[in-house]
């Protein structure tokens, strides 16, 4: 009860003040301000009075009167600020009455969300994200993940270190763990000159702004004793967030509600921030540490001589499961019940998942939206793509993919692509972040409803906004507007709903439909994590507030944004002081860089008297309504104009008209120049983690690239549009992944010769496979051959993944796991171990009872198949150490077991850990196939040269080498050569219309080839 006492003593006492004294002064004196202005005898009057009483009451009460406003200002200053997450601006002359109005405001403030009231509803409650405790390896590895608020002590200090989180103040800061906002300043002395993450540091005599992700030590306040009391005992630390309660935790981290004294005993001796301990079980605060004890199972006793090591001991089988498979049971049984469950109920559908993780009890985590980074413990700060979301990431991706796709093409065997293009990229990661079935999702949404549209003879909605949510595409638009099936109203007619799940028009439909809002663009995320999109031809302008050191990286993730966006037919985009860089690094034709704003508002002043002129004659009122209805569509692509620079007055003045003008031609502005606002539409920017879009008001996190994340795009842009020679392997160290090309040779164009380096049998014959043990294929459709035990249909393709992601990738830590599997998803750790123990009995065991995927690995979790367990790719890699010196029999075993590219028949939504792998194995089966088709065409074996280059097709269809050698094998049969040509025409255009062959390649397809000596 003190902490309520306490804050209503301060608003009595704050009430009193504002509203008492004036009511005082008014009742007792009277109005103090005269009726007329003095006169020069009223003046005289006063001074040569022998009223002193009266003058000395007429002075005390306009002190009063001044008294008053100084204290009511300082009392709004200090509400503002807090309201804002501010620091509180320091009033000159003021300091007693702002000292006096931060007390009483930061007393009521305490009270707002005492963190022991009554539990919040469970789909609202915020999660607590918790941090490992200094344990004992176990067999089952606890949760890993950081909580956001609290960090470990470093060795150097005793003091507490916390991670400045979004809207945090120093005086915020300093309530909550010195016990007064007005020991801010203690903090500041503390960090004084300290380098933050971002080069930012705290100065003393500055203001203290403080930026998400900063590491500030707390003075005086010793880091939580995070041990564990019991040696046989592991514990788990919580930081007490809004609306929890110690029954609240309990039930969520220990699954029954009435374990709370279990937390209240082993947290009783932890300081807290303020140096308070837990007494009461009633009065826990928010910022609080907890420690949770966490159920594992015991440490098993070390080995000894006299014990069998993991090979030697007796299989464990069905009846007598392992440790980790009964870890899994309860959850595999309650996720059975609720599978049956559902199939009783009348018209119920069984869940679509593949692991335990939708029926997961409520102690479990909860699933996080899909722009959700991934779970892994490390420091935001230094995580790469805290600021992209999936559909940012997703388009990043596709640029970097498509440029390393068109190199790939036509890269020679001698040459290779660097690295670069995905390693220094961290490709990985970005792919747990991206959605790789948003952009597919969104672009033909919006071309069907452009489709309906006119095929009802109706206009589109102008959308200004647009939200991408786990179900739904919602779209608001600016008025009200009626829409299509399988669109869905809303109670507000200007906002309607798209499932995710809706029946869109067919590639055919939407073949020939402009894309009808090519100007969308992502900003950020809101308050739930999903994705807010805003229509920047619709807003004509967007102001970026904010200073230069935030404003930047979010610039640049628009203008990234923007020129990789797959969903704009035609885009122009300049920048002036934004991403120089991005125009040469992309090479799309749709970036111009600008030194400055001078010549571009020249071009667009002659665009806005060109294009407004077509407007008028066209009818229409905006470039935008003209694209829509297919009335000169050529002249329409919106023209983005990004300035990161502030504006003379009069380019201010110029830039202003063009926006303005009416009717409005195809141009948006989006400008940094915080004294220039071109329109109502602004984004305030208070961190990288935390903004506000007016005029709606709307929270969100903006989307932003930081400089280590912008030189990676522009790296592995760079690097994914270069061919460097390849390098030679030493004979005795030969490199599987990175098998060097056959050297450059001339071959002759000979006929066919009677020779061959190939029988038609040799082709022909299946390959011959492992039949002892499991056999994971990966070169095509995924199969796993040899697996005998029980499963479920519904499970096999994730447990598919898993021995294939298991075999690909061994002993890669328990993190890595979960986020590869679960890109996005925060995954309990019941789910984990039934999906392992699941696909343990499906692989099944040797003949002496040896487990092929054996139990995890006690230092760090992961996980390694037998090696008995093999694949595909394994023996390629083999012949590829050999390269030259391996047998044209050995390359054609190699290329028979090719039956597709990588991981073929994988779902959008499996395998995307796969990427920088899939390079790996296309570049090596194509060297391979170049090898012997270079072999078989120099010996005149035009049969095996076909056959080779097919099958190296099989993985990347536009491959320009093979396919030249393809029509230098035909050049003998001119009806040969002829459908070979006509295939590669097919392919073209399948692929690619605007697709460009080498010079090479195009002489070889059309004038028939001499018999002479020619490079390739």
């Amino acid at each position: 009860m003190i902490k309520p006492l306490k804050a209503l003593g301060a608003l009595v006492v704050l009430a009193a003040l504002i509203g008492g004294i004036p009511l005082a002064l008014l009742t007792f004196y009277g109005n103090p301000i005269p009726q007329q202005l003095p006169g020069a005898e009223d003046v005289a009057h006063l001074f040569t009075t022998n009223d002193s009483i009266g003058f000395l009451l007429f002075v005390v009460v306009w002190i009063g009167w001044i008294a008053w406003v100084s204290f009511t200002l300082s009392v709004v200053v200090e509400v503002i600020a807090r309201l804002r997450h501010i620091p509180t601006p320091q009033l000159r002359g003021l300091s007693a009455q702002q000292g006096a109005a931060a007390v009483l405001v930061a007393a009521i403030a305490g009270f707002g969300a005492p963190a022991a009231m009554a539990e919040a509803p469970a789909e609202i409650a915020p999660s607590v994200q918790t941090v490992e405790a200094p344990a004992m390896p176990t067999e089952q590895p606890s949760i890993e993940t950081q909580s956001e608020h609290q960090d470990i002590s470093t060795p150097e200090t005793a003091d507490l270190v916390i991670t400045v989180q979004s809207g945090d103040t120093a005086w915020d800061l300093a309530v909550q763990h010195l016990g007064s906002g007005s020991q801010w300043r203690e903090i500041v002395k503390a960090n004084d000159g300290k380098i933050q993450p971002d080069g930012g540091a705290l100065h003393v005599g500055e203001d203290p702004y403080l930026e998400p992700g900063w590491k500030l030590t707390i003075p005086g306040v010793p880091a939580p004793d995070t041990a564990p009391q019991d040696a046989e005992q592991q514990y788990e630390t919580v930081t007490v967030e809004r609306g929890q309660s110690l029954s609240s935790i309990a039930d969520e981290h220990l699954g029954a509600a009435d374990r709370w004294p279990e937390i209240a005993e082993a947290s009783a001796d932890i300081t807290q921030p303020g140096g308070d301990h837990l007494q009461d079980p009633d009065q826990i605060d928010i910022g609080w540490t907890l420690r949770v004890p966490a159920d594992t199972p015991a440490v098993p006793a070390p080995q000894t001589d006299e014990q069998p090591t993991q090979q030697d001991e007796a299989p464990s089988t069905d009846e007598t499961p392992s440790s980790e498979e009964d870890a899994a049971g309860a959850a595999e049984a309650a996720e059975e019940a609720v599978d049956a469950a559902s199939e009783a109920l009348p018209g119920a559908e069984a869940p679509q998942t593949d692991t335990a993780a939708d029926t997961a009890p409520a102690g479990a985590e909860a699933q996080a939206p899909a722009s959700a980074p991934s779970t892994e413990a490390e420091e935001t700060s230094t995580v790469p793509w805290t600021g992209v979301g999936s559909i940012f990431a997703a388009s990043i991706l596709g640029a970097v993919l498509a440029r390393r796709l068109h190199t790939q093409r036509k890269r020679r065997a001698d040459q290779r692509i660097p690295e670069a293009a995905t390693v220094d990229l961290d490709q990985i990661r970005l792919t747990r972040i991206e959605d790789p079935t948003v952009l597919g999702f969104v672009d033909r949404a919006l071309r069907t409803l452009s489709a309906l549209q006119l095929r009802d003879g109706q206009t589109l909605p102008d959308v200004r906004l647009a939200r991408l949510t786990d179900n739904h595409l919602e779209l608001y638009a600016s008025a009200p507007h009626e829409l299509p099936a399988p669109f869905e109203a809303t109670e507000d007619p200007a906002t309607w709903l798209l499932p995710r799940t809706a029946a869109l028009a067919d590639d055919e439909t939407i073949a020939d439909i402009v894309a009808p809002y090519p100007a969308l663009v992502t900003i950020g995320t809101d308050s739930d994590g999903y994705q807010i999109l805003v229509d920047l031809e619709h807003l004509a302008a967007l102001g970026i507030h904010a200073a230069s050191q935030t404003s930047m990286p979010v610039m640049r993730a628009l203008t990234v944004s923007l020129a990789t966006s797959q969903w704009a037919d035609d885009l122009a985009i300049t920048t002036v002081g934004v991403c120089p860089e991005l125009e040469d690094a992309l090479g799309s034709g749709r970036i111009t860089y600008r030194e400055t704003a001078t010549d571009l508002l020249d071009d667009l002043e002659a665009k806005l008297e060109r294009d407004q002129e077509v407007l008028e004659e066209l009818g229409h009122d905006s470039a935008q309504h003209a694209r829509q209805a297919g009335d000169a569509t050529d002249l329409w692509a919106p023209e983005i104009i990004i300035i990161g620079t502030d504006l003379s007055l009069t380019e201010k003045r110029r830039l202003q008209t063009i926006v303005d003008a009416r009717p409005q031609i195809a141009v948006a502005v989006i400008s940094s120049d915080q004294h220039t606002d071109l329109s109502e539409w602004r984004m305030h920017i208070e961190s990288l983690e935390a903004a506000r879009l007016e005029p709606l008001g709307l929270e969100l996190s903006p989307q932003h690239l930081t400089d280590a994340d912008y030189n990676a795009v522009l790296r592995a842009l760079g690097a994914a549009s270069t061919l460097e020679p390849a390098a030679e392997v030493p004979d005795e160290q030969p490199a599987a992944e990175d098998a060097p090309a056959a050297p450059l040779r001339p071959v002759a164009i000979v006929q066919p010769s009677t020779s061959t380096i190939l029988t038609t049998a040799q082709r022909e014959a299946d390959p011959e496979l492992p039949t002892e043990h499991p056999y994971i294929r990966v070169l095509g459709p995924i199969e796993i051959l040899g697996a005998d035990g029980p499963y479920e249909d519904k499970r096999l393709p994730a447990m598919t993944e898993t021995v294939a992601y298991l075999h690909l990738n061994p002993a890669k830590p328990e993190t890595d796991f979960r986020a590869d599997l679960w890109p996005g998803k925060r995954v309990a750790d019941n789910t984990r171990h039934a999906l392992i123990s699941r696909t343990r009995r499906w692989l099944g065991a040797t003949d002496n009872g040896a487990r092929y995927l054996p139990e995890a690995n006690r230092a760090d979790g992961s996980y390694t198949l037998d090696e008995r367990v093999t694949s595909d790719w394994a023996y390629i890699q083999q012949i590829a150490k050999l390269h030259q010196d391996a047998s044209s029999e050995q390359l054609a075993e190699a290329l028979k077991l090719v039956r597709g590219a990588p991981f073929a028949n994988s779902s959008r939504t499996r395998y995307r850990w796969s990427v920088t792998l899939s390079h790996r194995m296309i570049d090596t089966v194509l060297d391979l196939a170049n090898e012997l088709a270079q072999r078989a065409l120099e010996a005149g074996d035009i049969e095996t040269t076909l056959w080779a280059t097919q099958q190296g097709l099989l993985v990347e269809s536009l491959h320009e080498q093979l396919w030249r050698y393809r029509l230098q094998a035909a050049a003998h049969d001119p009806d040969l050569h002829q459908r070979i040509t006509h295939d590669l025409e097919a392919q073209l255009a399948a692929v690619d219309d605007d697709y460009d062959l080498l010079s090479e390649t195009e002489a070889l397809m059309y004038t028939t080839p001499a018999p002479h000596r020619i490079a390739i």
